[in-house]
């Protein structure tokens, strides 16, 4: 379920004298940006990024001799061999899935494709025969997984990319502790996870001031649709589909930002809620006590609203 992330650095380390030393790298992944900076430690840049080619070839979907790409392309109900990192992220994405309700399902790779999102293109946007064709071969509950296993009861895709990026900021950030990093930053494609106290902008979609978050040894992802869209059936839309349906959102969200330990989870929770919308979010983040800022697109009025110690809910 493809998003924009939205979500930037706009200060550096809290509480940094002029005798510490600091480094910082910088380069691409996964279609996207890194960066990480650290404290009191030289990174080792070929350790990080042999780190993330592992990831990517495994879960890139735009890898066709990925191990994702591998399992896509094998026939239904044929039993499948799966690697201990792909069957980890499996089991968390079946778990996500039944915790969203569906609207977190990585098995909507057929359904991204048709759309163009994904890693085929596609020349216009799908009519509706095309979407309920691709519907019915797009859900991860058709995933049967078994130890390091797995079956595909139909013949769905997997695309993972909604929580990979996550998912490579949790591992690059738990190589550097096990180095013994204390203060950190990892950043990739917008999702941050730090050690130490930092402090984080999340951006507002109408030009007005970030809104300041600290973010103490804890996570945070976004996810927005306010700045790519397409014009479908005369409709406006983001690249945000609804799994249940096939179809693009058309959310009261303009953006969901989480923050959890694992960068993953926040990843996932924040795609989910954006393709839920304002009332089931806010639901889901008091089911499971999660800490959220929800930006509402409601023109007609500025508020700002703190439904509980844990969620904040703006109107822009």
């Amino acid at each position: 379920m493809p998003k924009l992330l939205i979500i930037f650095v706009f200060l550096f380390l809290s509480a940094c004298s002029d005798n510490q030393s600091n480094d910082e790298i910088r380069g691409q992944t996964m279609g996207t940006t890194y960066t990480i900076k650290v404290q009191n430690f030289k990174i080792d840049r070929q350790q990080i990024e042999r780190r993330l080619e592992k990831i990517s070839s495994i879960f890139s979907n735009w890898n066709q001799n990925s191990e994702i790409s591998t399992l896509n392309n094998s026939p239904a109900n044929k039993l499948l061999a799966v690697s201990e990192e792909m069957t980890s992220v499996l089991k968390s994405s079946i778990n996500l899935y039944q915790q969203t309700q569906g609207f977190f399902d990585p098995g909507i790779g057929r359904l991204i494709d048709v759309w163009g999102f994904g890693a085929s293109k596609v020349g216009k946007k799908p009519g509706r025969d095309l979407i309920k064709h691709a519907l019915e071969k797009s859900s991860i509950k058709h995933l049967e997984l078994n130890k390091l296993t797995l079956n595909k009861r139909v013949d769905i895709h997997l695309n993972l990319s909604a929580l990979v990026k996550g998912y490579a900021v949790d591992e690059i950030a738990d190589l550097l502790e096990a180095q013994g990093v204390e203060r950190f930053m990892v950043e990739i494609g917008g999702e941050i996870k730090a050690r130490g106290d930092w402090s984080i902008g999340i951006e507002t979609p109408t030009g007005q001031a970030s809104i300041a978050i600290d973010l103490i040894n804890e996570s945070i992802a976004t996810s927005g649709n306010y700045r790519n869209f397409f014009v479908w059936e005369g409709g406006r839309y983001a690249h945000i589909l609804d799994p249940h349906t096939g179809l693009p959102v058309n959310s009261d969200l303009f953006s969901v930002s989480v923050i959890h330990n694992s960068n993953m989870m926040a990843d996932a929770y924040a795609t989910a809620m954006m393709a839920m919308g304002g009332d089931k979010a806010v639901k889901l983040a008091h089911q499971l006590n999660l800490k959220t800022v929800l930006i509402l697109n409601n023109t007609d009025k500025q508020d700002l609203s703190v439904l509980s110690k844990n969620i904040i809910k703006i109107g822009l």
